[in-house]
C-alpha cells in the first residue's frame, strides 16, 4: 500500500505511520465500507487498515488510546498524562518587528478580540517612551500594498501605560476587522499613526468566515471558535475546547488527544458538563463527518505536545480540527460589500462584534440595545443577543 495506489477504488493521497497494528490512509474522494470493529457501514475519506480488515476514524482512535489491557498503570498513567498536556499559548498579540528610526517607529501586530473588544491598539516601548500620555493623537486607517486607500480617520485616541503595557485606546476597528488581520503600524514622531491592513489577492472564506485582508490563521481558528459551531450542544462544545484550547499550527489546524479534549469538555461545560459516553458519541459523528480527523503528533519528557510528530519524543494520536479555507463567492460577500470604507464622515450600520474566546458576557446595555434595535427592525426570530457577541449601535464615524 502506497501513496498513488488504490484503496476501496480510490486513489490513496497520504498514509500514515503504522501504529498500534493499524493504518491511517487518507483517499482521493469519500468511500463506503463496514468497519470491521464497530460493524457500521461508514463513508468517509479515512480509512485505517489493520491486516485485511478496514477500520472507521473513530474506531481506529479508540483503539490508538487504549493500550493493553495487561498494563493497568501504565495505561492509567498514560491516560492521565494525555489529559494533562501542555500545549504553548499564542502571542498576545504583542508588537514585533519594531523599527525605531528616530523620526518615526514602525511595528506590526495581529488584532486580537480583546483589541476589538476594548478599542485598544498595541504600542511598543519605543514609542510608549517619547509620546506624551496626555496628548490626543490621530489615525489614518489605510488598504495598503498596491494601491494605497485611506479607509478612516480617527480624531481623540490617547495613550495608555499600565505596567510594562502599553497601547492605544478610544479606537473604533472597522467592522470588517476580523481577529488574527495583522496590521502594519507607522507613527510619525510626534504626529499621526498610520495603520495599514494588507488585502488578500482574492477574499477568502475561512472556517465559515469572510476574510479581505492578511490574516493570522491560528488566531482565526482560536477566537472565532465561538461563531462557527453550529451543531448540536455536545458537538458544540468539543469543537470549542479543541479550537480554544488544542495546539495550533501554522495553517489554524488545532490538534489534542482524545482524552485531553474529553477533560476539558467536561471541566469548561460545568456546572451541568455532558457525561462521557455523550462526548465519545459527539466525537464519533464528528470525526464521521470528517469535521474531525485523526493525525499523529508527539510530546516530550516535559509534556509538551508538538504537530508534526518530533523525532525523539513519544508519539500520540491527535484529534484535528481543520478550518475549511476558500475563495469567497459573490454570495458570501454580498453582505461585506462597502463595508467600512471611505475618509469622509459616515454612519457605520449596528453591527454584532465577536468578543470569541474571551470568555466574556456582553453587558446587561448591549443586550437590551440589540433586543430593542432587532424587535424595532422587524426581524423574525427571537430578539436575543446570541452567545460570543456584543452588539455596537448605530454611530457616526469619520471625519
Amino acid at each position: 500500500m502506497k501513496v498513488g495506489g488504490h484503496l476501496l477504488g480510490k486513489r490513496i493521497t497520504k498514509i500514515n505511520p503504522p501504529r498500534g497494528g493499524a493504518q491511517l490512509v487518507r483517499l482521493e474522494a469519500v468511500a463506503s465500507f463496514t468497519c470491521s470493529r464497530c460493524t457500521q457501514t461508514k463513508t468517509a475519506r479515512s480509512v485505517a487498515v489493520r491486516d485485511e480488515e478496514l477500520l472507521c476514524n473513530g474506531c481506529y482512535g479508540r483503539l490508538q488510546a487504549s493500550p493493553p489491557a495487561h498494563d493497568r498503570t501504565s495505561q492509567e498513567s498514560t491516560t492521565d498524562d494525555l489529559a494533562r498536556i501542555v500545549v504553548a499559548e499564542l502571542d498576545g498579540g504583542l508588537p514585533h518587528s519594531v523599527v525605531n528610526t528616530g523620526l518615526t517607529v514602525e511595528w506590526k501586530f495581529s488584532v486580537r478580540a480583546e483589541h476589538l473588544l476594548h478599542g485598544t491598539c498595541p504600542v511598543p516601548a519605543e514609542m510608549a517612551d517619547r509620546a506624551a500620555p496626555q496628548e490626543p493623537l490621530e489615525l489614518t486607517f489605510l488598504r495598503g500594498r498596491y494601491r494605497i486607500r485611506i479607509l478612516d480617520e480617527q480624531k481623540g485616541i490617547r495613550l495608555r501605560v499600565r505596567g510594562d503595557e502599553a497601547f492605544l485606546t478610544g479606537l473604533t476597528w472597522q467592522p470588517f476587522v476580523l481577529p488574527g488581520t495583522r496590521v502594519s503600524v507607522r507613527w510619525d514622531t510626534w504626529k499621526s499613526l498610520r495603520l495599514a491592513y494588507t488585502p488578500l489577492d482574492e477574499p477568502v472564506v475561512f472556517g465559515g468566515t469572510v476574510a479581505r485582508y492578511a490574516y493570522d490563521p491560528r488566531i482565526m481558528t482560536r477566537e472565532l471558535a465561538a461563531f462557527d459551531a453550529r451543531v448540536d450542544r455536545v458537538e458544540e462544545l468539543v469543537l470549542l475546547a479543541l479550537r480554544e484550547l488544542g495546539y495550533l499550527d501554522e495553517k489554524g489546524r488545532a490538534l489534542l488527544p482524545q482524552e485531553a479534549l474529553i477533560r476539558n469538555t467536561i471541566e469548561r461545560a460545568r456546572p451541568e458538563p455532558p457525561a462521557r459516553k455523550k462526548i465519545d458519541g459527539a466525537i464519533e459523528r464528528l470525526l464521521s463527518r470528517e469535521t474531525l480527523t485523526w493525525e499523529e503528533g508527539s510530546i516530550n519528557a516535559a509534556g509538551m505536545l508538538h504537530y508534526p510528530a518530533r523525532r525523539g519524543e513519544a508519539p500520540v494520536p491527535l484529534l484535528c480540527y481543520a478550518p475549511t479555507l476558500r475563495v469567497a463567492e459573490r454570495e458570501d460577500l454580498r453582505n461585506e460589500a462597502g463595508a467600512g470604507h471611505g475618509m469622509s464622515a459616515h454612519r457605520v450600520a449596528g453591527h454584532l462584534m465577536r468578543i470569541g474566546h474571551l470568555g466574556k458576557e456582553a453587558s446587561t446595555e448591549a443586550k437590551a440595545a440589540y433586543r430593542e434595535d432587532h424587535a424595532a427592525a422587524g426581524l423574525a426570530g427571537p430578539h436575543v443577543l446570541p452567545r460570543g457577541y456584543t452588539y455596537v449601535r448605530e454611530h457616526e464615524r469619520g471625519m
